[in-house]
């Protein structure tokens, strides 16, 4: 575990946790200090276990609430999990709210990781000053959330600003979502990794026995390589497509772009900014900036939620198990 401490520990602070494929972000803060933030690997043996690791990590600290964004949907309650399709284990309606309450006895509330992300920088990060802002997140696939009025949008489910799902190629490959085309698997980065490895196989020259990364594909375009800068530069003009389609139907005008995989955006922009120019008479100038917050962004989001909600400390009666 890597972890980064600072200050006393005070009461009235929050944990937020980010559950990701690989890892588990989590960050203690009590107001606007951070006290602790820290990095473990994500269990693999389910849904069950994660839950009890995060219980573990609140019992190490003084929290008065515990705030989990993670990468998928939840029921309509927001208190368990429907669809996380990066997590190994079955997530499909696991009570992961119940679950950590009875073990903690203390608030829980979910999110879903890119509406953690927004909430962050919309706060605390690029998005500070901004009411009405469209964010995109860049990784293994591709998040997104809508901010109106300064206020982050979720709704039932937590679904609201799915921008990675929607359709950027027709009849394309298929996506997790069982659609076809969505712009997850253009632009994502299990996408562009794949794209970048073919064209290599077309020229002979093959991966040399690894697995490669979007960062191999930005690598070459920034050292010159004409094949993986038009490969940027195509996936570019996509992305831009899609968000000229978003901020036509929502009248917001600022884009915030963060992620694992955001560094491909840098060499996407001049496409994106293309696409976008090309609505410029519906959509006016479009502000597009670099989130701030860097990896730990879903797991500040997530609690910064905790404090800005009404909570309750579960009873005795909810805690009892059947």
């Amino acid at each position: 575990m890597v972890v980064t401490r600072g200050g006393p520990r005070p009461e009235g602070s929050a944990l937020g946790v980010d559950i990701g494929g690989t890892n588990i972000k989590w960050v203690h803060r009590a107001g606007t200090a951070v006290l602790a933030r820290g990095t473990l690997p994500t269990p693999a043996a389910g849904p069950a276990q994660v839950a009890a690791t995060i219980a573990e990590m609140a019992d190490e600290r003084t929290v008065e609430a515990i705030g989990v964004a993670l990468p998928g949907h939840l029921t309509r309650d927001l208190r368990s999990t429907t669809t996380v399709p990066n997590i190994d284990g079955d997530w499909q309606g696991f009570p992961l709210a119940d679950t950590l309450e009875h073990a903690t006895a203390k608030p829980v509330l979910l999110m879903n990781d890119a509406r953690a992300f927004a909430s962050a920088e919309l706060a605390l990060g690029s998005a500070r000053g901004h009411t009405d802002v469209v964010f995109m997140t860049m990784g293994t696939g591709i998040g997104g959330a809508i901010a109106l009025d300064g206020r982050v949008l979720r709704g039932p489910g937590d679904r609201i600003g799915e921008i990675g799902h929607m359709t950027a190629d027709p009849g394309g490959e298929p996506c997790g979502c069982g659609a076809r085309g969505c712009l997850e698997t253009v632009a994502g980065g299990r996408a562009l990794a794949a794209v970048w490895s073919r064209s290599l196989a077309s020229r002979g020259t093959g991966s040399q026995g690894r697995s490669l990364t979007p960062e191999d594909l930005v690598r070459a375009a920034r050292s010159g390589d004409a094949t993986a800068r038009g490969i940027l530069g195509s996936v570019g003009m996509v992305v831009g497509t899609v968000l000229g389609s978003v901020l036509a139907q929502l009248g917001v005008s600022t884009v915030v772009v963060g992620g694992g995989v955001a560094p491909a955006f840098d060499m996407m922009r001049p496409a994106v900014e293309s696409a976008l120019r090309d609505r410029r008479s519906l959509i006016g100038p479009v502000t597009l900036l670099a989130a701030e917050l860097g990896p730990y962004a879903g797991a500040t989001g997530a609690a910064l939620h905790t404090t800005a909600q009404p909570l309750a400390v579960p009873s005795t009666s909810q805690l009892s198990v059947n």
